[in-house]
């Protein structure tokens, strides 16, 4: 029997790394998360979070943390000569609580998923490297070095599996041979200031100066802001020269005087469009910059790198809990690979929008097609449409004793169908009671069934369609109910009593929806045999609590 120091070995301590482990400690597992670097970074990075991460922020139970650090920003503003233009977040549709972006420093994100991972046991060991490593069929063997410290040397961990959330130099998946496929766009200059203007601070600004186009996205603290100049001109290593570049190009496009004070952090770098062909090989998995790098134009980085170790903590834990086999595992590429491929067209999208004067002749006639376009970036850029249609662990129609059922003969059309998010809410419906204690629930780490409870007045063949049988060991189930639960029968239950969270999900009296861990409904249904024949064509183990049902 193989021995293992760890279950899983996680490199690279940043905020998608932090996210990887501090999901899988609470799933139980034991983790060690390394990085080569000495310590937390101190300067900015990713800037931008989404409306689907923030609502990852809050299933984990974080979002209060970092929300008093942050500002939100609820449009695009251009400036091209002496006519201003703004197009407000307009999600179409694409119901949320967080229908805006929200800009919060990656230094203080990293802070607050520190906290919280520590609290649940996992420290992050600076200063030590992932070196090399070699995995077969039983796990991976990894050496560590611990950098700067030459008595500690070289250490040998063995460990279930390893995942790369090592960023864009990625050693782990250099070591796989997965080729980063794309190519490098263009070279630009980053540089976070304080800026002396009144421009609107809930905006990201675009601009265009004779010489080319800049950014501007507001930071929480007053006044400053991040600098991005596409021509990528100027010397990093002088700030003061940096500083009165982007003063005279500001003047220049603004039509006024703007001073811009030294900056806290200068950068150059060369945007590299690229993504990987599949984001596991045996038991080595790659996530965020260590999959897929791209332009920081539409900040999708850090939010698609948290939404992948969101999707795969858990299935690493139910698979080494026994409650799954490892094709569980293969559906992280089913399901990742083609948003990573997906985003360099997206991103690409946005560096070809940014640097458009549409002050031009030629583009004018453009203009309103392009504000249609910023629209649709908007949805995109949220992360809300991210859906699973076509995943193995989607079930949309399934078999039952009277033959084959389809979601609409159990529900009507509204509401979130399986493969979609289930938080399809508003921030009015999420504070409702019913809504409310949902949420909570759904912050424990496992499946869950919402069972919506019939009324006292229901007759006995209704109930005895009801789901009654015992369920798998890893799935909770939730009974919602617009009648007061006795919480001494029922610790899972929902007391719904406005009808909120029934009527936003649309679900009828005896339905049924099963919804996984990272919050996307798998199926929908009603009555026992259609929850069994869901289940028994997920990649899972169906073994119950009171003994095994197959």
């Amino acid at each position: 029997m193989t021995s293992y120091d760890v279950d899983v070995l996680v490199a690279g301590g940043g905020p998608v790394g932090l996210t990887a482990a501090l999901q899988l400690a609470r799933w139980g597992l034991s983790v060690r998360l390394v990085d080569a670097a000495p310590g937390p970074a101190t300067t900015s990075r990713a800037l931008g979070t989404h409306a689907r991460s923030l609502e990852i922020y809050d299933q984990l139970g974080i979002l209060g943390d970092i929300a008093p650090h942050g500002t939100r920003v609820n449009g695009f503003i251009r400036h091209q000569a002496d006519r201003t233009s703004r197009v407000d977040y307009d999600f179409g549709g694409l119901m949320t609580r967080f229908p805006y972006m929200f800009n919060v420093d990656q230094v203080i994100t990293e802070r607050v998923l520190r906290g919280h991972a520590a609290s649940a046991g996992i420290e992050v060991e600076w200063d030590t490297g992932l070196e090399s490593f070699q995995h077969d069929d039983d796990g991976v063997t990894a050496v560590l070095r611990r950098g700067g410290r030459p008595a500690a040397g070289h250490e040998t961990v063995r460990a279930r599996y390893l995942w790369g959330c090592d960023g864009g130099h990625s050693t782990v998946r250099k070591t796989l041979q997965l080729p980063l496929a794309g190519e490098a766009a263009h070279t630009w200059l980053i540089a976070d200031a304080v800026v002396h203007t009144d421009l609107e601070r809930d905006g990201l600004h675009w601009l265009f100066p004779a010489d080319g186009p800049l950014m501007l996205f507001p930071f929480p603290e007053p006044g400053k802001w991040r600098l991005l100049d596409t021509t990528g001109e100027g010397d990093a290593e002088q700030p003061g020269q940096i500083a009165r570049q982007f003063g005279a190009k500001l003047s220049q496009a603004l039509g006024r005087e703007t001073l811009v004070s030294i900056p806290s952090w200068v950068s150059k770098f060369t945007i590299q469009q690229r993504a990987v062909p599949a984001m596991h090989v045996g038991r080595c998995f790659v996530s965020g910059d260590a999959a897929h790098v791209h332009s920081p134009a539409s900040g999708q980085g850090l939010n698609t790198g948290i939404q992948d170790a969101y999707n795969l903590a858990w299935k690493l834990a139910m698979v080494v809990h026994g409650h799954a086999d490892a094709a569980l595992l293969d559906t992280y590429d089913a399901e990742r690979v083609p948003i990573g491929q997906a985003l360099l067209a997206s991103t690409g999208e946005v560096m070809n929008t940014a640097m458009v004067d549409t002050t031009t002749e030629d583009a004018r006639d453009t203009r309103n097609s392009d504000r249609g376009f910023m629209r649709q970036l908007i949805r995109n850029m949220s992360g809300l449409s991210i859906a699973y249609p076509d995943s193995p662990l989607t079930v949309p129609a399934v078999e039952s004793d009277e033959g084959p059922l389809t979601v609409s003969d159990v529900a009507s059309d509204e509401g979130p169908r399986a493969g979609q998010r289930l938080t399809q809410v508003s921030a009015s419906d999420a504070q409702s009671p019913g809504w409310t204690a949902l949420r909570a629930l759904l912050r424990n780490s496992a499946w869950h069934l919402l069972v919506f409870a019939r009324s006292e007045h229901a007759t006995g063949q209704e109930r005895a369609t009801d789901v009654t049988t015992p369920l798998p060991a890893w799935l909770d189930r939730v009974t919602i109910s617009r009648s007061r639960l006795d919480p001494d029968e029922d610790d899972h239950g929902v007391w719904d009593p406005d009808g909120r969270v029934q009527d936003t999900l649309a679900a009828a009296e005896g339905d049924w929806i099963l919804v996984r861990p990272d919050g996307y409904l798998s199926a929908r249904g009603a009555g026992d045999a259609g929850l069994h024949a869901a289940l028994d064509r997920l990649p899972v183990r169906l073994s119950t609590r009171n003994g095994a049902r197959k």
